[in-house]
């Protein structure tokens, strides 16, 4: 038989390990469960959802390679084209070799930088007609117009617009253009007649100068429609969005 002492410990010994279970009962349910937040969590909640939004705007960036800087391919000491000039129509794919002689003859007289743009017929059957912009130090004039003649005697030549004044500018202060995508790429692409050419948003970019000496990043998007950004503030000052259709 047991001695009351015997009996005694183990009640004693029993009593003890019940509680220590119910205790580890406690502990465990308490790590399963989510406490409400108090002050301290709901203020790190805050902070996570502003760093949420961070993230948010700094995605709203345009994709790498949405913008390119137009490429300029040089000819003879002053004249300088798209490299894509001759790749928009098959005739002028076609004639290439001898335009760009036109370019090289009409490039001798030049003193000035010329941004040739644009491609037409000649009076002269199997010669043609180049229009171009004034550039100086990299930044071609918007309203600077120039034309490349062909004259049978002359040859190809290029004369300016009587009515254009140089302005002055400085080059100072410029932003990357790179920092004007993400504004460009956003406002674009909210646009239905940017996105009836492609459902991307893509396009090239050059730096102009107006008639007044401001600067700023010409964006040609998908491309027919054009948005322009202040080369200093980097403030949207033009947009025009078009799918290349009259009708």
């Amino acid at each position: 038989m047991k001695t009351p002492i015997k009996k005694t410990l183990i009640a004693i010994f029993a009593a003890l390990m019940m509680t220590g279970f119910a205790a580890c009962g406690k502990d465990s349910a308490a790590t399963t469960i989510t406490p409400f937040p108090d002050r301290k969590t709901e203020s790190k909640e805050a902070s996570a959802g502003e760093k949420a939004d961070t993230v948010e705007k700094a995605d709203s960036k345009a994709p790498a390679g949405a913008f390119t800087e137009v490429k300029l391919i040089k000819i003879g000491e002053h004249t300088y084209y798209p490299e894509d000039l001759f790749d928009r129509r098959d005739r002028d794919r076609d004639y290439k070799d001898h335009m760009i002689s036109q370019l090289t003859q009409a490039d001798k007289d030049l003193h000035d930088d010329v941004y040739v743009h644009g491609i037409g017929e000649s009076e002269v059957k199997g010669e043609f007609r180049f229009f171009g912009l004034m550039m100086n130090d990299g930044v071609t004039y918007d309203c600077a117009h120039m034309t490349c003649w062909y004259d049978e005697e002359k040859g190809s030549f290029w004369s300016n617009d009587s009515k254009f004044r140089r302005a002055n500018f400085n080059k100072s202060g410029l932003i990357n253009a790179q920092d004007a995508f993400g504004k460009v790429y956003e406002k674009a692409s909210k646009s239905d007649e940017v996105l009836s050419v492609k459902d991307t948003v893509t396009g090239k970019y050059l730096l102009m100068c107006d008639s007044k000496g401001t600067l700023y990043y010409r964006f040609t998007v998908n491309e027919y429609s054009t948005v322009n950004v202040d080369a200093k503030t980097g403030e949207i000052i033009f947009e025009r969005y078009w799918n290349g259709n009259y009708t």
